[in-house]
């Protein structure tokens, strides 16, 4: 019974059909409405194509359907194309595509869909659609199975090449690390060794003061680089003269181990004392001393190596021969002897 109605309606769709065509043709020149599909019959979930067709009078306005998301209950709309005009001489022909699907089985009749001028208030319709939705036949006769397990698929070169990239990375930056930091700090440190120089240590200091005086660094802005200059000239002049690592020494300890020294007076010590905590706080603290402050720092300088240079002596020998030999200056002792 559910056949034959099935197929009294496909008939009365065959019809309806006919009839559309005999009056388009005696209509010719009329704005006409149809609607076709690429099939009446899917399974469940398929997809259904449906083209809309308007052909029109130029004169004419006619507007396509808005679609949401359903057309009817169970038939829903996947997508809808922009609507394509085609010019002919005196028409126009109009073209749309809809996508349709439904979930649930059963006969459904898709219904003309309505073009509206909204100028002339016109409406033409287009024919309805037959839609049937099956399911998938079940053979009830095997009864239930079990549920198959997936596949093994082999893995390929190309899946398996992101995973190798990543790891080659992880190498390299690991390698990167233990290279360039991990590596070094395993090194020795190897302490840069100062050579004394052949000549005199006064006589070196004075040729560096001579040097850096001609540069002209404060006068050219460069405060910092004449300061810290001056005293790496002085602190290798105290480890050369003295033998007291002042290079490897802050500003306190070097003042500490320079005050026991007989060579150095009271008044030569307080100036190196003032030259170096100046030099400290241009450095450290960004100070920034008047002109005269620098020139005045130069001058300290000069004037510790030549006062505490080891200076030449004459002496008589029991032969009455002349002989030069070296001795210190006066120090602390010797001037409160006197």
């Amino acid at each position: 019974m559910r056949k034959r109605i099935r197929i009294l309606i496909m008939q009365a769709f065959v019809l309806t059909a006919v009839l559309h065509l005999t009056g388009a043709k005696g209509t010719a020149q009329q704005s006409q409405a149809k609607a076709t599909a690429d099939t009446s019959r899917i399974l469940i979930g398929d997809h259904v194509n449906i083209v809309l067709e308007l052909n029109q009078e130029k004169s004419k306005n006619f507007e396509f359907p808005v679609f949401r998301d359903t057309i009817i209950d169970k038939i829903e709309v996947l997508s809808v194309s922009p609507v394509d005009t085609l010019e002919l001489e005196d028409r126009l022909k109009l073209r749309q595509h809809l996508v349709v699907t439904s979930f649930d089985t059963g006969f459904y009749v898709i219904p003309s869909f309505t073009f509206l001028d909204r100028i002339t208030s016109e409406s033409l319709k287009s024919n309805a659609l037959p839609l049937e939705v099956l399911t998938l036949e079940i053979d009830t006769t095997k009864g239930i199975t079990d549920i198959k397990l997936p596949f093994d698929v082999p893995l390929g070169f190309w899946e398996i090449a992101p995973y190798i990239f990543v790891a080659l990375l992880l190498i390299a930056i690991a390698f990167f690390i233990w290279y360039y930091y991990l590596k070094r700090k395993l090194e020795p440190e190897t302490l840069a060794i100062r050579v004394k120089p052949m000549e005199p240590a006064h006589l070196w200091a004075l040729k560096k003061l001579d040097q850096l005086s001609k540069e002209k660094l404060w006068q050219k802005g460069k405060i910092k680089l004449f300061h810290s200059r001056l005293t790496d000239i002085i602190r290798s002049y105290i480890e050369f003269r003295f033998d007291i690592p002042a290079m490897e020494c802050t500003t306190s300890e070097t003042v500490a181990a320079c005050g026991p020294v007989q060579e150095i007076t009271d008044e030569v010590f307080s100036k190196l004392q003032t030259l170096l905590e100046m030099a400290d706080l241009v450095k450290f603290a960004k100070w920034n001393p008047l002109p005269d402050e620098n020139e005045s720092s130069q001058q300290i300088a000069y004037d510790f190596v030549l006062k505490t240079k080891l200076a030449p002596v004459l002496r008589k020998s029991d032969t009455d021969s002349t002989v030069i030999s070296g001795s210190p200056v006066k120090g602390k002792e010797e001037k409160n002897a006197e």
